[in-house]
């Protein structure tokens, strides 16, 4: 039988921030018009943003962990990442394809708020970059099916609270929060 701090461990892994990060705005690039080429490069350069931001930050500071456990760690990673994903909301932006444009901005803007709350308060990641995946993946397809990944919410709250990285009101807030900016971005509400 397997424990239930494993099952956690594997969906929180499965789950995992850097993943649900990238994967939030390399899904509209690959579904969008621009050229083969392009999405190439563009994919390419926001996979590279969270895991080069990581190592920088790893290297010149303490990290326990690569889930960023201790609030106190958090803050240069986020500052880079928001830095970044900003630089690269302006260099999409210049594509002028909506889909692309808002999920630039929603990620930019999931990141600069989930970096704030950071300097003050330890919120999920996890949670945060998970409901933009699920959010941008409906924006994106526009099938009612795809409001069926959300099934998976709960499960990565739990994991998340069951490996205590996080309290109930932390998975809440990062889901929320995230909900509200995204929907708001992507369907003007």
């Amino acid at each position: 039988m397997i424990k239930s701090n494993k099952i956690a461990k594997i969906i929180s892994e499965t789950f995992n921030g850097f993943v649900t990060m990238i994967l939030a705005v390399v899904i509209p690039i690959i579904m969008s018009d621009l050229t083969l080429r392009s999405k190439i490069i563009f994919s390419t350069i926001y996979a590279l943003i969270p895991l080069v931001s990581y190592f920088t930050v790893k290297k010149h500071f303490k990290i326990s962990d690569h889930d960023l456990t201790d609030r106190k760690e958090r803050p240069p990673f986020f500052i880079s990442l928001t830095i970044l994903f900003g630089i690269m909301y302006i260099f999409i932006q210049k594509e002028n394809i909506e889909i692309l444009t808002n999920a630039s901005l929603a990620l930019f803007a999931s990141t600069a708020t989930l970096t704030l709350i950071t300097l003050f308060w330890k919120i999920s990641g996890h949670m945060t970059f998970s409901t933009l995946l699920f959010t941008t993946i409906y924006y994106v397809l526009r099938s009612p099916y795809s409001l069926l990944l959300f099934i998976f919410t709960p499960l990565i709250a739990w994991s998340r609270i069951k490996l205590n990285k996080h309290t109930p009101t932390q998975v809440i807030a990062g889901t929320l929060i995230t909900l509200a900016i995204s929907i708001s971005i992507y369907f003007g509400f």
